[in-house]
């Protein structure tokens, strides 16, 4: 009983540490990048992350600064599996030379609503700026 209660005030620090934890968010209103924490984050929020970071949720990845447009990261905290994914930024905004004009693009993501399959997930990004659209899934 003693270890289990162990365990769970070490869970518990842990999840305070990773819901207190700070990421860059996009303020259309001030046009400034401001920290959030990652529990007061958004659905539809533009969030900046950087290499070796933990992802505060299930993202959908725009642009990376590796030129073949992926990166691999783990989901373990998302589904428990500990293997590396690869995962592709949205075509027509990793086409863009400057990160910095991501935040300038009006878009959306339309997708299908919350299920339990999670592995399964199919959408669209509609990036009105320019007027194009394309798929997204899982890879």
């Amino acid at each position: 009983m003693i270890k289990e209660a162990f365990d769970d005030i070490a869970r518990m620090k842990w999840d305070w540490a990773i819901n207190n934890k700070k990421h860059p968010v996009w303020n259309k209103k001030k046009q400034a990048w401001k920290n959030v924490a990652n529990q007061d984050l958004k659905v539809g929020q533009l969030i900046k992350i950087h290499h070796n970071e933990r992802l505060p949720a299930d993202l959908i990845l725009l642009y990376t600064t590796e030129k073949q447009g992926t990166v691999f990261i783990r989901t373990d905290q998302l589904d428990g599996e500990t293997d590396w994914k690869l995962w592709r930024a949205v075509g027509s905004v990793q086409r863009k030379n400057d990160p910095e004009a991501i935040v300038q693009l009006d878009g959306e993501v339309v997708a299908n609503p919350p299920s339990n399959m999670i592995y399964e997930f199919e959408g669209k990004f509609i990036n009105k700026t320019d007027d194009e659209s394309e798929g997204l899934s899982l890879e």
